[in-house]
């Protein structure tokens, strides 16, 4: 049996200024990120036990890593064996990147969708090719059985989790898209059944 704990990263200065982030700057956790790092770690701790033997994937930004280590002080999970993959990246946002939200919205109106999506930029990727990548991680690293500990962002995790529970594609994003959650969360799935961990729903999603 498989099951996948999918943790979304905690605040960053980023999030807090609604600047829009990339995948390639570390944008460090604010002090409420850190506080939602180690909650998730308490709770991972609750459900596994003391340094349980998971397999760890994590995002290779620094966001991702900095909320991986707080989640290993809790848990004693090792943050060096951690396997590190670009695939469990956040949306590239192309040349909005590093830009206020204000700032894009003021050119190009709305960069939110309904239901916490973010619009795709012209220069930045779709929501298809997030599914794609990570489908591709779910046929490598994420296919062995055991545990699997994910931290990850808000909008791929979503193209994960819809993934893992059969959605059918989202019809204003073209790909299979899971209920918002907000910053801090762990979604938990076994057998393609979601329970959310800890957390709670329709948070607002940032990249």
């Amino acid at each position: 049996m498989k099951r996948y704990f999918i943790m979304r990263h905690g605040e960053t200065i980023y999030n807090l200024h609604r600047v829009l982030q990339s995948n390639t700057i570390h944008t460090p956790l604010t002090r409420l990120g850190c506080d939602q790092a180690t909650r998730m770690g308490t709770a991972l701790l609750a459900e596994l036990g003391r340094a349980p033997p998971a397999h760890v994937h994590v995002s290779d930004t620094g966001r991702a890593l900095q909320t991986l280590s707080l989640i290993c002080e809790a848990t004693g999970l090792d943050w060096f064996t951690a396997q590190r993959s670009a695939d469990l990246r956040e949306i590239e946002m192309g040349s909005w990147c590093l830009r206020s939200y204000a700032d894009v919205e003021a050119e190009v109106g709305p960069v939110m969708l309904a239901d916490h999506l973010l619009a795709p930029a012209p220069d930045g990727e779709d929501y298809p090719a997030i599914a794609a990548r990570l489908t591709q991680w779910l046929a490598g690293a994420g296919s062995l059985p055991g545990d699997h500990v994910v931290v990850m962002h808000g909008i791929s995790s979503r193209v994960l989790r819809g993934i893992l529970t059969g959605q059918p594609d989202h019809p204003a994003v073209g790909a299979p898209v899971g209920p918002s959650l907000v910053q801090g969360s762990i979604a938990l799935i076994v057998n393609g059944t979601e329970t959310v961990l800890f957390g709670s729903p329709n948070g607002t999603q940032h990249a």
